[in-house]
Parts: C-alpha cells; structure tokens; sequence
C-alpha cells in the first residue's frame, strides 16, 4: 500500500525534475534528520544538502523535514515516503551491483600503481606476496 503513495506522488509529478541523488539524499535526510549529518554520510558539503533538500521540498511540494530543537523532524508525508523509498533504493542498488561480482582469485586484470621509488622498495614486493597469497 505505502510503496503506490510512493508511486502515485511520483507519477503525478515531473519526473524529468527528479534525479536519483535526490531519493539518496532524501533517504540519509529521513534517517539522520540532521543536514550535517546527511551530508557527511552522502560526502557531501553541508550547502549541498541544503540545496537538495529545497529541491526535494519544490517536487514533493511538501516541507519534508522541519527545523527542531536537535536537528529536524520529518513530517507526516515524509515519514509515508520512508519506507517506499528505501525498497525503490534498495532494488536500484541490487539491479546496478548484480553484474558486479568481482573475483580477485579468478580476475584477470592489469593494475597499474604510481608510486614513489622508496614506497615502490619499501612496499611493491610485500604487496605482490600478499595479493598472491590471498591477503
């Protein structure tokens, strides 16, 4: 039921406004309720965040965290969005990493590292023995 008010508020509005890190950031928004944190956990400035979030209040026309005490509260549409949100998220993620199952024992592949001449004396070989050997 939740997942198609998910479905209905993005269907009813311009989609081509919506861009995927928006849903990101909105997600570590509702999980931290705080814009500094939010940011830190996306590797994002604070600003950023900030500007993301007014674009995410314009599109679901909805204030979606509101300024408290400590941090921010989520407002009721943005607490019916949580939980849609994260299983869209969740299965973007699983489509986009199923092809990437990466096997270093049976990876055939050429690394290149830039180094200097003591790191490449003083740690190349130990790195070699190591990624031999399994680490």
């Amino acid at each position: 039921m939740k997942s198609q008010k998910f479905s209905a508020s993005i269907s009813l509005m311009d989609t081509r406004r919506l861009d995927l890190n928006l849903l990101v950031t909105l997600e570590a928004l509702l999980i931290e309720q705080n814009v500094t944190r939010a940011a830190a956990r996306l590797h994002l400035s604070q600003p950023a965040v900030s500007a993301q979030l007014g674009r995410l209040r314009d599109i679901f026309d909805d204030p979606l965290l509101i300024p408290a005490h400590r941090g921010m509260t989520p407002t009721v549409k943005a607490l019916e969005l949580l939980v849609p949100l994260r299983q869209a998220l969740d299965q973007v993620r699983a489509t986009v990493t199923t092809h990437l199952n990466f096997e270093p024992a049976t990876a055939s592949l050429t690394v290149s590292i830039a180094c200097t001449d003591y790191v490449q004396a003083a740690l190349i070989k130990h790195l070699v023995v190591a990624m031999r050997a399994g680490c």
